[in-house]
């Protein structure tokens, strides 16, 4: 079960886009330690749980500029009769440039706890603040690769 939940919040912190441009960014994060709350429904076999996590990630433009980030993430699985993604994940991400939320959807993708997810990007101060986007991630355990599109 923590290995699921530290995947989800891995996924939403992966989704850190440069502040160097707006447009299309690549990314890889690497997520750190995890920690995880909740259990396994009794009698439903339903996993009921959330986590924290935090990490790193390095985002790079489309003219190659690197930008260093940090991220916090929260997520909590969600119950088997009413859901799209099966983990929502919220982020706070922060650099040199200022610093923005990400939303997370994120979906199963492998028995290893693997996930696909998509976000939206919502800027909070400096070079992000007004600005809003897309992103995508794909990883286990915090640690993947993703893209995001910030818009102006």
């Amino acid at each position: 079960m923590k290995k699921y939940f530290a995947i989800a919040i891995s996924t939403v912190m992966l989704a850190t886009p440069s502040a160097a441009l707006a447009g299309h960014l690549t990314y890889t994060t690497t997520g750190g330690e995890s920690v995880t709350v909740g259990t396994t429904a009794p009698g439903t076999g339903r996993l009921i749980q959330g986590g924290m996590q935090s990490g790193t990630s390095v985002s790079t433009a489309e003219d190659g500029t690197k930008i260093n980030e940090r991220w916090t993430c929260i997520s909590t699985t969600q119950p088997p009769n009413a859901k799209i993604f099966d983990v929502h994940s919220l982020c706070d991400v922060s650099n040199s440039k200022g610093t923005y939320t990400i939303t997370f959807g994120c979906t199963f993708t492998g028995s290893d706890g693997a996930m696909g997810c998509l976000g939206g990007l919502y800027g909070k101060t400096g070079w992000y603040q007004g600005k809003g986007g897309g992103t995508t991630w794909m990883g286990l355990n915090g640690s993947g690769t993703g893209t995001s599109q910030w818009t102006d």
